[in-house]
C-alpha cells in the first residue's frame, strides 16, 4: 500500500474518497464493458472521481459515468470497496458499483477522449492497472449472474502470551509483530473490492481487521459467532450468508482449524496450501451459493 514500506498499517488514513462503476451492456448474450481512456494519464480505466460535498457513493458513481462517458443506466449492486496510494502519496478509496447501460451518447472531454466496449477477458487485459482488475472481474460475473463470493477467514495477528497476560483475556492486544502482521494484511486484502469486515468482539481480532476497514471506510460488525470455541456450525452459517460478497472475517485458532479440516475432509473442496493457520494468516475461500468450493492459505508476512 504504501511506495516506501515505511507506513504501518495504523497511520492509514483515508483523504481522497471517490466511486465508480462497471458499466456493461450485453451483445448476444455476453456482456460487454466499458473502459475509458484519460489523455491526461494516457492510461485505461474504469470510469470513476472525486465524491462532491454530501454526494451519496452511489450518486457519485451515476454522475462521473455520465460526465466521463455520456452514458446513463441502471445502478444494480455495489460490487466492493478498494483503497490504494496515488502517485502523489495520498490514500484513495473508491467504491464501486454495478451499472448496467441504458442510453449511450459519448463525446470527448477534458477526462476522457475515448472510450472502448469491451468483451470481460479483453477489458481486464486492456486495464492499465492491476487493481482494476479485480473490480472487472467481479463487475463481469454479477452482469452474467454467475456471482461466486469470497470470504477471506483471518486469524488474528501475534498477541503476545497468553500466560503472561493478567487482564481479561478478551482485551488482550496485538504485539509489535502482530502490527507488522496486520500491515502486510492491509496490503495483500486493500486492492480487493470488499463489501464487509467482521469480527469477533475480542480486542486482538479487532485490531487486526480494523486498519482494513478504516482505510475502506467500512465499518467493523461484531459477531460472537467468531469467538474461539464456537460450534463449527455457527462458523458455516456466516460463510452461508456471506453469498455472493467478497467478507472478510476475523477470528481466532479455534475458530479456524475445525473449519479448515473439515473444508479439507470434503472431497468436493479444492484446498490448496498446507492445513495450517498461523498467527495473521489468510484462508481465501471461494463460494459458490454458499457452499465453499476452494480454500487457499494465503501465510502471514
Amino acid at each position: 500500500m504504501s511506495p516506501g514500506g515505511g507506513r504501518r498499517a495504523g497511520d492509514y488514513q483515508p483523504t481522497i474518497w471517490a466511486a465508480g462503476a462497471v458499466v456493461y451492456r450485453m451483445r448476444d448474450a455476453e456482456p460487454e464493458i466499458l473502459l475509458v481512456h484519460r489523455p491526461r494519464y494516457g492510461d485505461w480505466s474504469l470510469p470513476k472521481g472525486k465524491l462532491d460535498r454530501h454526494e451519496s457513493f452511489k450518486a457519485c458513481a451515476e454522475r462521473e459515468v455520465y460526465e466521463e462517458t455520456g452514458v446513463s443506466g441502471v445502478v444494480e449492486r455495489a460490487i466492493g470497496t478498494v483503497g490504494y496510494v496515488t502517485p502523489a502519496g495520498n490514500n484513495k478509496v473508491v467504491r464501486y458499483w454495478l451499472i448496467r447501460a441504458k442510453d449511450e451518447s459519448f463525446s470527448p472531454n477534458s477526462e476522457v477522449d475515448k472510450i472502448r466496449w469491451l468483451r470481460p477477458k479483453k477489458a481486464r487485459e486492456k486495464a492499465s492497472y492491476g487493481r482494476d482488475v479485480a473490480v472487472l472481474r467481479a463487475g463481469a460475473l454479477m452482469a452474467q449472474e454467475r456471482v461466486p463470493g469470497t470470504v477471506f477467514v483471518v486469524r488474528h495477528a501475534d498477541a503476545g502470551s497468553r500466560k503472561k497476560w493478567k487482564k481479561s483475556d478478551s482485551v488482550r492486544p496485538i504485539s509489535k509483530k502482530g502490527h507488522e502482521q496486520v500491515e502486510a494484511l492491509v496490503t495483500r486484502l486493500v486492492r480487493t473490492p470488499i463489501n464487509a469486515i467482521v469480527s469477533s468482539p475480542s480486542l486482538r481480532c479487532e485490531q487486526t481487521v480494523g486498519p482494513l476497514a478504516q482505510l475502506l471506510g467500512l465499518k467493523v460488525k461484531q459477531s460472537k459467532l467468531l469467538r474461539g470455541n464456537v460450534p463449527l456450525e455457527d462458523v458455516l452459517r456466516l460463510i452461508n450468508e456471506a453469498k455472493g460478497t467478497r467478507t472478510v472475517l476475523g477470528t481466532h485458532r479455534e475458530a479456524v482449524g475445525p473449519l479448515i479440516e473439515h473444508l479439507a475432509a470434503d472431497p468436493r473442496v479444492d484446498v490448496s496450501g498446507k492445513l495450517e493457520w498461523p498467527k495473521g494468516s489468510i484462508w481465501e475461500l471461494t463460494t459458490r451459493r454458499g457452499r465453499v468450493t476452494r480454500a487457499r492459505l494465503i501465510p502471514p508476512a
